[in-house]
């Protein structure tokens, strides 16, 4: 449960550093002094637990999140919601076959046999979670599949990415700038208006849009004190020095370290959801870090952690990334979808291909909390307009032959050639 809880919002915890700590041993239950919410009226809940092949879908879950986060790598701040990500490649899992779909499913959730029917039972649960959890915080995640007038999906398709993702269908004209207005309000309301848009155009000649947004608002179960923030030093990822509003508070908090890293976990409302900040120890570079971390020990690291007293320094700040996504799933194996070979007979009876995938992502923390949102879109486009023209030169520099042919029937109606000389 407590993977689960990482899993949407791990990149963003990634993004942030800056703790210093005072490890004691205290034994005491920090989640004992968390006032609990009230009980979910008429929801039972086991329907809110996780089955043992949906956790470990979560678990390799987990691993796509850390191997996406790598793909990033740069010295600019940056945030990236994987399970944004996953949300979409699973709704087109459920309609590509052969190598489109086991590369999907291989990249996402590290075994292409999985079925697809457990991968949409493992989301179906975490929406419901999500809607459920904790009434403290704020998580909405929400589908939506824009089709440009004239091309319909097929029967099953729609219905289950209706019935297990919750996804709005909707016909567009994408010749019509009402199309991608549209398109791009639905960002906006979905995540509160942290991201206004998503696409900048849209192609006539495009067949559907496949979208994903994930909002976030959680209040720190332990605020931080405005009045210790103080403007103080950072050294950047080059070593230069930089000016940041620091926020500090002293208390009790979940943690642990090794010999590469610290990490505290700072809890949300009554403690569903939670940040991890991973701070490398001096002379580790995050590369260095995340290089060796697997999902594995990031999930034994959870369980490992202590209560102590941290004296904890965190900078406030605000991040956005805006990030094509193409070339980093193609690395990470799911490259066929994104070619003319791409196999979505699941999805419509045309040949279809994702033109481009990409996601705008932005995060706050504050010494109220933090809010987050993702928007992951999806391009699919008809196949035959997937290859690229080749650059050539056509100098006709030498005698040459024509032809006028009929189109339809390809009727030759005059035929020459041209040798320099005129009449």
């Amino acid at each position: 449960m407590k993977n689960l809880m990482v899993w949407g919002l791990l990149a963003m915890m990634l993004a942030s550093c800056g703790t210093t700590q005072n490890k004691q041993n205290i034994n005491t239950d920090i989640n004992a002094k968390i006032e609990a919410t009230k009980p979910l009226d008429n929801m039972d809940n086991e329907y809110l637990i996780l089955s043992d092949a949906q956790q470990s879908i979560v678990d390799r879950g987990n691993q796509f999140a850390l191997n996406l986060f790598r793909t990033q790598a740069g010295m600019d701040s940056k945030v990236v919601s994987p399970l944004s990500v996953s949300f979409l490649m699973a709704m087109l899992a459920n309609g590509a076959d052969s190598t489109t779909k086991d590369e999907i499913l291989s990249t996402v959730a590290g075994d292409k046999s999985l079925s697809v029917a457990e991968l949409n039972d493992t989301y179906a649960a975490f929406l419901r979670m999500a809607a459920n959890g904790d009434k403290l915080t704020t998580i909405n995640i929400a589908n939506y599949i824009a089709l440009n007038k004239g091309f319909k999906l097929k029967s099953t398709y729609a219905g289950t990415v209706g019935s297990k993702y919750a996804a709005n269908v909707e016909n567009l004209d994408f010749a019509s700038p009402k199309a991608l207005k549209h398109i791009n309000q639905w960002c906006s309301d979905k995540t509160c208006r942290m991201i206004p848009s998503i696409i900048d155009c849209l192609n006539p000649s495009d067949v559907a849009v496949l979208l994903n947004a994930i909002y976030f608002n959680g209040s720190w179960t332990h605020q931080f004190p405005k009045k210790n923030t103080r403007l103080e030093n950072f050294q950047g990822y080059t070593r230069d020095i930089k000016k940041v509003d620091m926020m500090h508070q002293e208390r009790k908090f979940f943690y642990a370290d090794n010999s590469r890293f610290a990490a505290v976990e700072l809890p949300y409302g009554n403690g569903q959801y939670s940040m991890t900040v991973l701070l490398p120890n001096e002379g580790v570079s995050i590369n260095d870090m995340m290089k060796q971390l697997t999902a594995g020990e990031f999930a034994k690291l959870q369980q490992q952690m202590s209560e102590c007293i941290v004296d904890l320094k965190l900078p406030r700040f605000s991040t956005t990334t805006n990030v094509s996504l193409n070339a980093p799933l193609s690395a990470l194996g799911a490259k066929t979808m994104f070619t003319s070979s791409a196999d979505f007979s699941g999805m419509a009876d045309a040949g279809v291909f994702v033109s481009a995938m990409l996601q705008k992502a932005k995060i706050e923390v504050s010494e109220e909390g933090t809010k987050a949102a993702a928007v992951t879109a999806g391009v699919i486009a008809l196949t035959a307009l997937h290859e690229q023209p080749r650059h050539v030169k056509f100098h006709a520099k030498r005698p040459f032959v024509y032809t006028i042919n009929e189109k339809n029937s390809n009727a030759i109606l005059f035929i020459g050639q041209f040798t320099g000389e005129e009449e």
